[in-house]
């Protein structure tokens, strides 16, 4: 059965500029009609010209989103199916060993022995890994979920929260020599600008102007 995404995406700077003196009638069919559209395939909304350019603009923006969507389902399916053929690979080549080549006395007893050396090792291993971890001082202001959850909230995007975090858990937090955690919400705007092949510089002078516009809107509430 063929995945089919009934979700969609859209940026509120982007869509609130793209509808800048619209009429609340324009907007509300402008938002029937992309829904319909994407659920159904047509709409049955009459647009205006203007109405109509937007649309196609805010469309086809969500049609690339819906393509990268694909494009990730295929390679999960494809790497799901590699694990499942390894998995399998490992039990068969696990049985035939058992089976083919039963220990004698004196094997058991080097086995033995090497179990013993490799034990030795794994807890020096172990030891060592928990030392690092300690002096290891690159988490230190690392965000938490909550934390990147709360800023995105805050800048207005939506991003794969689990994603960046282990992305960047993976590699201590740092890019280079460069500790990242020190500004983790530049860290998250460049995630965000990345994911949607944008510009950084653009987009934060865009959430700079949005957080103008709101000033000025409480100024003028006032």
């Amino acid at each position: 059965m063929e995945n089919r995404k009934t979700s969609i995406i859209i940026y509120p700077a982007d869509f609130l500029a793209s509808v800048h003196n619209f009429k609340k009638s324009e907007i509300a069919n402008l938002i029937v009609a992309i829904c319909e559209f994407n659920l159904f395939g047509a709409t049955s909304v009459k647009l205006s010209e203007l109405n109509k350019k937007r649309f196609d603009a805010i469309q086809q923006v969500i049609a690339n989103h819906n393509e990268k969507w694909r494009q990730t389902c295929e390679i999960n399916a494809q790497n799901a199916k590699r694990a499942v053929s390894r998995r399998k690979a490992n039990a068969k080549r696990t049985v035939s060993e058992v089976i083919e080549f039963p220990s004698t006395g004196r094997q058991q007893e080097k086995e033995s022995e090497n179990e013993k050396e490799s034990d030795k090792d794994n807890d020096k291993d172990c030891r060592e890994r928990e030392t690092a971890f300690v002096d290891n001082l690159s988490y230190i202001g690392a965000p938490t979920a909550e934390d990147v959850s709360g800023y995105c909230d805050e800048i207005g995007i939506t991003i794969d929260i689990p994603a960046f975090i282990s992305w960047h858990n993976e590699r201590g937090w740092k890019h280079g020599k460069k500790c990242i955690a020190r500004d983790w919400q530049k860290a998250v705007r460049q995630w965000y600008c990345k994911d949607n092949e944008l510009s950084l510089h653009e987009f934060e002078v865009a959430v700079l102007k949005r957080e103008y516009a709101k000033e000025l809107s409480k100024g003028g509430a006032l």
